[in-house]
Order: C-alpha cells, then structure tokens, then sequence
C-alpha cells in the first residue's frame, strides 16, 4: 500500500490512481503512475500528490503536500535550503537575515513578506518541525491560495507527513494572522 493510500484511509479521504503508462524512450522503456489524495487535516484540505516514474529511469517526482487556504491572500512567501550562493551572499551582506537565528539561517533562505517571516521563525513548533529537514516550501504567487511544501527526500511514514503538515498549518495560521 503507497504512503498516500495509507494517509487517505487514515483521514477519510480520497485517493485517485491513474492508470499505469508506458512508452519506449531513447534509453528504454519508462513506467509512469500519477496517484494523490485530498484529506482534510483540522479543517483544512490538504492534498497529496506524486508522479512515479520507474522503468529504463529509476526515480520518482518528489511528494508535493498543497495546503489550500479558506481565500486568497496577498502574502508571499517561500523557504528553501541554503544553496551556495545564499551563503556567499550571508558572508558578504552579513546583516541581511540577522533576525534569523544561526541554526536556521545557516540551513535555510526565507523569502517573501518580511512580518510573516519574523513570526514563523520565533514559532518554536514551526523551527523544530523543520529543523534538520530538506524541504522547499512556497505560495504559488503573490496572491497566495494555498501553500506547496515538497520534502527532497520523500515522505517516511504517517508521522513524518503529520510533522510537515504542521508545518503548512503553522504557516497558514500566521498568513491568517497577518492579514
């Protein structure tokens, strides 16, 4: 049983599995599978979604965990980990994210509204939750409807998606919160 199947029967949701398709690529034979789910997780729809690819390509699209909010927002924002870049640029301008304690600035670069920032990083649940993960987390655009987090790494079992969905619920109540 996939990891959304066990997640929509747990929440009482709904999964979707399209069926299997092939086609025979220039390095062999690839096998691709769209399965998702849409839960409702405290009141809020939360849906799941991942593209499978097997076949002559050994790998898989990552997980992506949509919150969808109540309305549109007009907040931005994205957190994603620290790529080189950031880092050179936190050497050369050290004081552009100061008010980002160490631990989490030296994993991470936040991005968007300022005031939204600010009180997701003093959110101690928010910092734990996403303390020592690899995941990228973003609204679509600025006038935000829902929130896409996608973890590098997949998703291990029930308790690691309950501690990522948190993370969009810490995140939707501070937009709630801001506007």
């Amino acid at each position: 049983m996939s990891i959304i199947q066990e997640l929509t029967e747990k929440y009482n949701g709904i999964y979707s599995e399209d069926p299997t398709s092939s086609f025979t690529g220039p390095t062999g034979k690839y096998i691709y599978q769209q399965k998702s789910g849409i839960i409702n997780f405290d009141g809020t729809k939360i849906s799941i979604n991942l593209n499978e690819v097997g076949g002559a390509m050994y790998g898989t699209e990552p997980f992506r965990i949509t919150l969808h909010l109540d309305k549109t927002y007009g907040v931005e924002f994205n957190v994603f980990p620290k790529t080189l870049l950031n880092k050179f640029l936190d050497y050369i301008i050290p004081n552009r994210a100061i008010f980002i304690p160490r631990n989490v600035r030296n994993q991470f670069s936040f991005g968007g509204n300022k005031d939204l920032i600010k009180k997701l990083i003093s959110d101690k649940i928010f910092i734990e939750n996403i303390n020592n993960e690899k995941i990228f987390i973003g609204t679509i655009n600025k006038l935000a409807n829902r929130i896409v987090l996608t973890p590098a790494h997949g998703i291990n079992d029930v308790d690691h998606f309950e501690k990522l969905v948190k993370v969009l619920k810490r995140i939707e109540n501070e937009i709630k919160n801001c506007t």
